[in-house]
């Protein structure tokens, strides 16, 4: 069971206080977790508050509560190190799945590129056998994140499309320039990913912006993001020698809400590049989409 599987690993680290912090769909399990701990002698809280990956600690919290480790679970460790205000033990929880009968009639092309989250990559080989046994050639590119998709990039020449196994389509709604289905690990079925929302979106954003004179670039303290800074700096000098007026706003959570009373008359983003997906009253831009809005 992942329970006992995690509990080992906590308890070779030989601290008696921690903090768990877990993503949202993992917290039916919580009151079993904090359960098992305290029966193992191991004092511990559980921080609830939204956790969007690896780039997304409770460190602060942990440390502010005396605790000697923060145990994150759903997420590997993030592909960029960043210091810690205590240890972190990141422990994925990998689901084991029973992919039964699967109907690929969906997918049309012939060269398949097999992407998934860290909790279904074991599963991507049985994915492979399953698809070349209807005739497909199947490529293993591995773990992508909602942010990070070098795994994808490096079979793309290989392939003619990709196909996700997980649930939901944030990540796969990251993967560009090649068509890409879900195999949904819920629904067991397979399904396309149809990008023409965001891109929409985000092109309406462009457009909006071009007129724009006030710009906020917007920046975060999430750990795993908080380096970015330094190119919010560089996007602040970038907008002002293009005419246009710059601050830098730092926030823990960029949403909608957070921003209202701001007077600017667009937002760049220099945090999650993701964020750009989520609804906002303004305009709001990745620094890559500027060239855009200069032209």
């Amino acid at each position: 069971m992942q329970t006992d599987s995690l509990v080992a690993e906590i308890k070779k680290t030989g601290v008696k206080r921690i903090m768990i912090q877990a993503p949202a769909g993992l917290n039916i399990k919580l009151a079993e977790i904090l359960a098992k701990l305290e029966e193992n002698g191991i004092t511990a809280l559980a921080s609830v508050s939204p956790s969007y990956g690896a780039c997304d600690l409770a460190d602060e919290e942990a440390k502010q509560l005396g605790c000697e480790l923060l145990v994150h679970i759903g997420h590997s460790k993030f592909y960029r190190d960043f210091s810690t205000r205590v240890p972190v033990l990141y422990f994925p929880w990998i689901v084991e799945l029973k992919l039964g009968n699967i109907d690929f009639s969906l997918i049309e092309e012939e060269r398949i590129g097999l992407l998934s989250t860290i909790q279904h990559v074991n599963a991507l080989h049985e994915l492979k056998a399953m698809l070349e046994e209807g005739g497909k050639k199947a490529v293993i590119g591995g773990q992508i994140l909602g942010c990070w998709f070098l795994n994808a990039e490096k079979i793309a020449d290989d392939v003619d499309a990709f196909l996700y196994l997980g649930s939901g389509k944030f990540h796969p709604l990251g993967l560009k320039n090649k068509k890409t289905y879900v195999l949904d690990v819920e629904k067991m079925s397979i399904e396309i990913v149809d990008r023409t929302d965001i891109e929409k979106r985000r092109y309406a954003n462009i457009y909006n912006a071009k007129d724009a004179k006030t710009f906020a670039i917007l920046t975060t303290t999430k750990k795993g993001q908080f380096e970015m800074l330094a190119r919010a700096e560089d996007v602040r000098k970038q907008l002002e020698e293009n005419g246009r007026n710059a601050f830098i706003l730092i926030m823990h959570e960029i949403n909608d809400t957070s921003l209202m009373g701001i007077r600017a008359d667009a937002f760049v983003n220099t945090a999650c590049p993701r964020i750009v997906e989520d609804h906002f009253s303004k305009p709001i831009l990745n620094p890559e989409d500027l060239k855009e809005v200069f032209n």
